[in-house]
Order: structure tokens, then C-alpha cells, then sequence
């Protein structure tokens, strides 16, 4: 993947980044895999992003950003809360499947790493957890206050438990089964919510 026409450096340099981590994890990949991927000397990979956690920390920031902004844009549709929890799923389902099964959601598989990671990164992954708690909490407790979800307990902890049940499928999806797995997986938990 050489540099397209009209895309940056940097944003080259990101996107192939992010490919990478979401398939392989930050202790998987050099700066030497980009290089190949972008079609760029490593030197240049360095005069945008002098380490490779800054690089991590610039892709984490990114990609939190644009998943956020795709749940913000679900919750703030007028769509009923089974549909919009169904749309959610959907967010993790398309990762998948355009990474031919082996793509999950990058937080995950930092998540996974999360002992080899600094300070910033690690305070943006507890971030980006809350964060879509806070998100699945807001669906959940508008559903099952109009009577189209139904379970047991809090919402906020019924949120995250939907948020890390959509990570672990996509990992045991990955290893074994991919989006045929993942999606039995997630009806059983639409079927839990009773959506």
C-alpha cells in the first residue's frame, strides 16, 4: 500500500498502523512492517512519530474518536433501542469482517497488552471502556424503560457487561469460528436483553 494520491504521510502512516495493530498488536509490529506497508523509509515514520508508543498513543486517539462518534450518531438517532443496540453490535460485526476475521477492535487487542503499554495509552483504553459503558447504559436504560429491553440488575453493569462480551467474542471469533461465531455469539446476548 504505497502512499495514494491525496492522502498525507501521516495519515498513511496512521491508517497502515492501525491495520496493523487491529491484526497483530502492538508487540507484533515494527516500524519496519510500516515501512513496508506505506512504502516509506523509516525515517520518515520517525520524523512524524519519534516512538512507537507516540505512534500508538496518535492511533488510539484517533480511532477513539471516530467509534465514539459512530455511537453518538446511533444513540442520537430516533431509532428504538433494540435497533440501536443491533447497530452497536454491528460497529464490532463490520471490524471483523473487514479484516477478513482476523480485525478486532483495537482497544481489545491493546487491552490484551495492556502490561507493555504506557501511561497515556493505558489511560486512554480505561477511557474508551467507560466511555462505551457510559454509551450502552444510556440504549439500555431507554430501552427498558419503553419496554423493549428486558434483564436483570443495573444498566451501567449490564453495559459493560455487553461491551466486554462484544471484545471477547471478537477474540475467541478470531481464533476460532470468525463472524459465524461472533454473530451466535451476539444474537445469544440480543436474546439476554430480551431485543
Amino acid at each position: 500500500m504505497a502512499v495514494a494520491m491525496g492522502t498525507d504521510t501521516k495519515t498513511a502512516i496512521l491508517d497502515a498502523a492501525q491495520a496493523l495493530l487491529q491484526t497483530r498488536g502492538a508487540n507484533g509490529i515494527s516500524y519496519q512492517h510500516i515501512s513496508d506497508t506505506v512504502k516509506i523509509r523509516k525515517a520518515s515514520i520517525h520524523y512524524h512519530f519519534p516512538t512507537k508508543h507516540k505512534l500508538i498513543e496518535a492511533v488510539l486517539r484517533r480511532y477513539c474518536v471516530n467509534f465514539l462518534g459512530l455511537v453518538d450518531a446511533i444513540i442520537a438517532s430516533d431509532d428504538p433501542a433494540p435497533v440501536k443496540l443491533r447497530k452497536y453490535i454491528g460497529l464490532f460485526d463490520r471490524t471483523l469482517r473487514n479484516g477478513a476475521g482476523q480485525k478486532v477492535c483495537l482497544c481489545g487487542m491493546l487491552g490484551a497488552e495492556l502490561a507493555s503499554l504506557r501511561s497515556p495509552t493505558v489511560t486512554l483504553l480505561q477511557r474508551f471502556y467507560r466511555e462505551n459503558a457510559l454509551r450502552l447504559e444510556k440504549i439500555l436504560e431507554e430501552g427498558r424503560k419503553r419496554g423493549m429491553l428486558r434483564f436483570d440488575g443495573e444498566a451501567k453493569t449490564v453495559g459493560m457487561l455487553v461491551f466486554s462480551l462484544l471484545e471477547g467474542a471478537m477474540l475467541l471469533a478470531r481464533a476460532d469460528g470468525g463472524v459465524k461465531r461472533f454473530r451466535r455469539l451476539t444474537s445469544q446476548l440480543l436474546r439476554m436483553v430480551g431485543a
